[in-house]
């Protein structure tokens, strides 16, 4: 029989229903989807969709047993309401919770406000200041509280100061004496370190330090940890995924929070980027004994990694002279390297884990489309973006030939955003050394560009049917795009603006609000001021003019329009210039894309075969031009998972997701041969 199978499609038709029965054998649902609600589900101000409420008592239940639980849900799929829902639901001996809620800086007015439209009686305050905390009623709760703070606020403490080397202009690391460069790979400037901490990409030393002549604030998560432990009944943190650093203070206000109230929800649209310990600390800091069961403590990140993710053991040699004879002298490094094992799912994710998609939610939705469209360069262009091409990839052969790779992040900016933006560009230098190592022509400023007009006729096309478009431009630093797209779409009559860092996050959903009232048809912006929380009902059309090649961030922004109460049909289109870096970042993007699909249950043989790729989009995305690599068309990736979006038949459904026949059922409990089970010990039928 298996030698008639050819590949997972074939062998999951093939024995699909004997899976779902052993699955059925080994893990017992603690709540089955159709089962009664709870009564308090009912009472609820905004009546949940059917799987959201099945996925509320699930985990209701869930937390009868267990001090925490993850939520991931696809972007739009009603994820606050199911965070906010649980404490009250849940049977808090019989009192109303007090739930603390710790989300981006931007959602925290619209935290507010979905608590007070869906539960009864509920108060909900937001916290800024330690004054707030120290105002906290200490007294028994007659009605649900909840306490909202933003992850920025949470982590604040003493004041600091930027502490940098400055030399002929330009500013260099403490501790390795390297140049710094900024997000679009350019030498910093001051204000680039005034504006959040740094650290260096070459040792990750701090590149700040105490500031002794301000005055301290107290952390608003360590008062908590110290003052409050026990106060709060329940933790909701939100957009986890932004929580995983292990040293970061984010991450450590996430830790601290989550040991001091009783129950923790985590909250988050994208688990994995591609590297197994994106997950890591945060189900560290959730559930550290099932981890300390399998002898890996908290800073052993590195055993994790050798048994779920992708380690290369490099090994270099170097000639050595002893008194008697030459010998060589080896020295090994190992490589974190982006690759998932499946393992991960059934050991650390299937018990406690609720995985939701918006046509579980709401089958009902209006229809999304993602197109990528293939734009030629403008022949002077592309003449100058060949000549930019082949002198970087000469420099970046001749800098790997030596080890270094200090040029592979220059050579991939310079790239992708050259045809974008082909004048006032400078010489490109070498990072350490400053010595020229490119430098691009610069075409002339009065033209519109072939991908400009395109934007410029879509956008035309989509407002004269009364669409709103937001726009996505990756580089609005020192290679800013954003303000000469918003003259060239003024001038053919279009009202345009511009979404900056400088808009408060708690301000940005206000913003958007204003702008569209005042008769604003097209919006610019950076893809990360938005990427989580924010509801963007009003443009019903998104256009990536530009897609960088974080995974975490196009996946987030291209959901901003679909979701629960849309009624327009979505349309998401990606822009790029052919036979360009921008086409390698699509192709690879995509397939990453497969991948973190596939361990949150949308399988695909693609996607499964992508989860153990072992290279990061970066790295492809040099290998593609410097060695040819080659890989699926863009336009066969991208409909692959365009198809994704539309509902599968009911009996395709069963077969293609066997692990969640219905969201709440993926949380089980493991009550048969509870102390001998082991996933690995399920067979797979055939074999």
């Amino acid at each position: 029989m298996l030698g008639e199978i050819k590949d997972v499609t074939d062998y999951l038709r093939t024995y699909g229903a004997t899976l779902v029965e052993k699955i059925k054998q080994t893990a017992e649902p603690i709540f089955n989807p159709g089962d009664k609600w709870d009564g308090k589900l009912h009472t609820l101000l905004r009546k949940p969709y059917q799987a959201q409420g099945d996925a509320i008592m699930g985990l209701s239940n869930l937390l009868r047993d267990y001090d925490s639980a993850i939520v991931v849900g696809e972007m739009g799929c009603g994820k606050s309401l199911i965070g906010a829902s649980v404490p009250y639901v849940y049977n808090n001996d019989g009192r109303p919770a007090r739930t603390l809620v710790m989300c981006p800086g931007h959602l925290v007015k619209k935290w507010q406000r979905e608590i007070l439209e869906t539960i009864p009686d509920a108060e909900a305050n937001i916290v800024r200041h330690l004054k707030d905390l120290l105002s906290l009623d200490t007294n028994q709760p007659d009605h649900p509280e909840y306490v909202i703070v933003s992850k920025d606020r949470a982590k604040l403490g003493y004041a600091w100061k930027p502490a940098v080397l400055s030399k002929n202009g330009n500013y260099h690391c403490p501790d390795c004496f390297g140049q710094i460069l900024d997000k679009d790979e350019t030498p910093a400037t001051e204000e680039y370190f005034k504006s959040s901490k740094r650290w260096c990409p070459a040792c990750d030393a701090p590149l700040w330090e105490a500031d002794g002549c301000k005055m301290r604030r107290y952390a608003l998560s360590d008062y908590i940890k110290k003052y409050l432990k026990g106060y709060f009944d329940f933790f909701v943190a939100d957009e986890v995924h932004e929580l995983k650093g292990g040293a970061s203070a984010q991450g450590n206000s996430f830790g601290a929070l989550s040991s001091a109230c009783g129950k923790t929800v985590a909250l988050t649209g994208t688990l994995l980027g591609g590297y197994a310990d994106d997950i890591y600390y945060v189900l560290y800091r959730l559930s550290p004994h099932t981890i300390k069961r399998e002898d890996i403590e908290y800073e052993e990140v590195s055993k994790w990694m050798a048994k779920y993710g992708v380690l290369e053991r490099i090994t270099k040699s170097r000639p050595e002279d002893n008194l008697c004879s030459k010998g060589k002298r080896k020295y090994s490094i190992l490589k974190r390297k982006p690759g998932i094992s499946p393992m991960i799912f059934s050991k650390h994710l299937l018990d406690k884990t609720v995985f939701l998609s918006l046509e579980d939610i709401a089958p009902d939705l209006p229809p999304i489309s993602e197109e990528v469209i293939r734009i030629s360069m403008d022949e002077e262009l592309q003449d100058a973006y060949g000549a930019l091409q082949d002198t970087l990839s000469a420099a970046v052969k001749s800098a790997l030939s030596r080890g270094s790779k200090a040029l592979l992040s220059t050579y991939l900016n310079a790239l992708l955003a050259y045809p974008d933006r082909p004048f006032d560009n400078g010489p490109i230098l070498f990072p350490q050394t400053e010595k020229v190592v490119a430098t691009p022509i610069n075409l002339p400023k009065d033209k519109v560009y072939n991908k400009e007009r395109k934007l410029i006729d879509l956008v035309k096309g989509e407002v004269s049917q009364g669409r709103k478009v937001f726009t996505y431009c990756q580089y609005t630093g020192l290679k800013d795009v954003t303000s000469r797209l918003e003259r060239l779409l003024f001038d053919e009559g279009i009202n345009t603006d511009i979404l900056r860092y400088s808009v408060d996050p708690e301000a940005r959903e206000d913003w958007i609000h204003d702008k569209v009232k005042s008769g604003v048809q097209v919006v610019l912006a950076n893809p990360k001021l938005v990427q989580t929380g924010l509801d963007l009902y009003d443009f019903p059309t998104l256009v990536f003019y530009q897609t960088g090649y974080s995974v975490f961030t196009l996946r987030q922004a291209s959901r901003r329009s679909w979701r629960i109460g849309q009624d327009k049909d979505v349309k998401v289109y990606y822009l790029f210039y052919e036979s360009t870096m921008q086409e390698k970042a699509l192709q690879l993007m995509g397939s990453k894309l497969e991948a973190s699909l596939a361990i949150e249950g949308k399988f695909s043989e693609e996607g499964l075969l992508a989860m153990t790729a072992g290279e990061d989009v970066s790295t492809e995305m040099a290998k593609a031009l410097l060695e040819g690599l080659e890989i699926d068309g863009v336009e066969q990736v991208w409909s692959k998972l365009n198809k994704s979006n539309v509902p599968a038949p009911k009996e395709e459904i069963v077969q293609n997701k066997l692990f969640y026949v219905n969201p709440a059922s993926y949380l089980t409990r493991r009550t048969r041969k509870k102390a001998r089970y082991d996933p690995n010990q399920l067979l797979l039928p055939g074999f």
